[in-house]
């Protein structure tokens, strides 16, 4: 049955320390009976420095105990000799004190080794050590014998091949070594016991007597999340530059697409332009001979004394006045659509639209802060309608106020006025191209510039407490703009 190595080490030191006893008090004996007084104190340092040595802490009591052994022989074999019974209570002293100082070295020296030993063998990474002669395993700890499947004791003196079976990486690492002295993170392939192949990032240093102190992370697990996410990366690089290059391909028949529409609308809005002017000067033309027909019907009037005559004069005025308001509403509502929507500023458009009208008394309040809208270019002229008509209809109207208010669906743009209001039976009505009085087609009008953007507006007021419009905004149609516009009165 083999011992243990820790109880090998233990009997050998044991063996060793007495039999250095047993010579030093044999030379003891044998340098006192043959009168030789010279050599045999020396011999007690080899029992002491070896004792202290292995038990540093009993070190004192032993020196102590050897050195009383060695005075009580003086003293006995010696008859009491004087000179020898002084020199050899001389060395009892030395003895006394070198055994007290190396006992105190030495137990220091044990304290930082195992210092050094708990962290070798509590250390998160494996720890081995080899002669770098030899290339034998000199020391490993638990971790590291874990880390490759392996009890310790399997691997101490064990060839490095062992665990580091490729030659070639593994010259390459000693030669390494033998150039640096120091390496750090270099990356080795060990194996297991079983054969498997593990990845590893290993440091080492060598120290005086040619050994290698290895410290060595297991990194496989992280290798292998890094492949895998440099190939998801791989891949995700390979979508970004497939999609990209779809989007591009995308982008590019879509602005051709936007050019063709651009051209289509440029083409478009010179046609608009183009029967603008023509109907702008049709209309002009038609607006002169209409004047002209007033005139010589005035001066039909004039002329004819017959009633009937002139009731037939009477109403063919009425409706030459009638195509003439009509023609003038076809030039208001020309324009409507023609320019794309753009985003406005309520209170510059109300400011804007009531600039031409005569106010009188009436006090007109804008209380809508700094509220835009995306509408068509000829939204002052709803405001410009809505003013009119209240000053129109109104009868007793002092004061005209416009307000705003959000909501879950949008915003809402009111006008309130303090006139008689409109009767409920034309409520809805005033809002139709068949309804007409003295304004025209102004309300009309006002719904559809609205409409054009998806705005609607209607009238909620009560009769007789004043008319109250409603200009009702969706969401994504209105914003805040960034200057601050305030209230404002006229």
């Amino acid at each position: 049955m083999t011992l243990p190595v820790a109880i090998r080490h233990r009997i050998f030191w044991t063996i060793t320390i007495v039999v250095s006893i047993i010579i030093a008090i044999w030379a003891t004996i044998f340098s006192l009976t043959h009168a030789i007084d010279e050599v045999f104190p020396f011999l007690y340092f080899l029992p002491i420095i070896l004792f202290v040595n292995y038990y540093p802490k009993k070190g004192v009591l032993f020196s102590l105990s050897l050195s009383t052994i060695f005075l009580v022989l003086v003293y006995f074999f010696s008859n009491f000799n004087p000179n020898q019974v002084a020199v050899s209570t001389g060395w009892f002293v030395i003895f006394v004190i070198i055994g007290f100082v190396t006992s105190s070295f030495a137990e220091g020296l044990k304290e930082e080794e195992r210092k050094y030993r708990e962290i070798f063998e509590n250390s998160q990474a494996g720890i081995f050590t080899f002669d770098l002669t030899t290339q034998r395993i000199q020391e490993m700890n638990g971790r590291c014998a874990q880390m490759l499947g392996y009890d310790r004791s399997d691997l101490i003196n064990e060839e490095l091949n062992r665990i580091f079976p490729d030659s070639t990486e593994r010259n390459t690492f000693i030669t390494q070594i033998q150039k640096n002295a120091e390496i750090g993170d270099i990356e080795l392939i060990l194996h297991k016991r079983k054969g498997d192949a593990r990845q590893f990032l290993v440091s080492a240093s060598l120290s005086p007597g040619n050994i290698v102190i290895c410290s060595a992370i297991d990194i496989t697990e992280r290798k292998l999340a890094e492949r895998v996410i440099q190939k998801a990366r791989e891949d995700l690089e390979k979508k970004v530059k497939e999609r990209s290059e779809e989007l591009i391909r995308a982008n590019e028949g879509l602005k051709a697409e936007i050019l063709e529409r651009k051209h289509f609308e440029a083409t478009l809005q010179l046609a608009n332009r183009k029967l603008n002017t023509l109907s702008s000067i049709t209309r002009h033309d038609i607006l002169n001979q209409i004047t002209a027909i007033v005139m010589y019907v005035s001066l039909a009037e004039e002329m004819v004394q017959d009633p009937a005559l002139l009731s037939y004069l009477k109403k063919i005025e009425q409706t030459t006045q009638m195509i003439q308001k009509q023609i003038r509403f076809a030039r208001d509502y020309e324009d409507l659509g023609v320019n794309s929507p753009r985003w406005q500023s309520i209170a510059a458009t109300i400011s804007k639209a009531i600039a031409g009208l005569e106010l009188g008394n009436v006090q007109v309040e804008k209380d809508v802060g700094d509220l835009e809208i995306y509408a068509d270019v000829l939204l002052e002229k709803v405001f410009y309608n809505i003013v009119d008509n209240a000053l129109r209809h109104g009868q007793k109207v002092t004061k005209i106020r416009f307000s705003s208010q959000e909501n879950g669906e949008g915003t809402t743009i009111f006008c309130e006025d303090n006139g008689i209001g409109v009767p409920k039976s034309m409520k809805e009505g005033i809002f139709k191209r068949e309804y007409y009085r003295n304004t025209g087609y102004g309300l009309f009008l006002a719904a559809e510039i609205l409409n054009i953007t998806g705005l609607s507006i209607s009238e909620t007021g009560e009769p007789e407490s004043g008319a109250r419009f409603e200009i009702r905004i969706p969401k994504g149609i209105y914003r805040l703009s960034k200057k601050q516009i305030p209230p404002e009165s006229s």
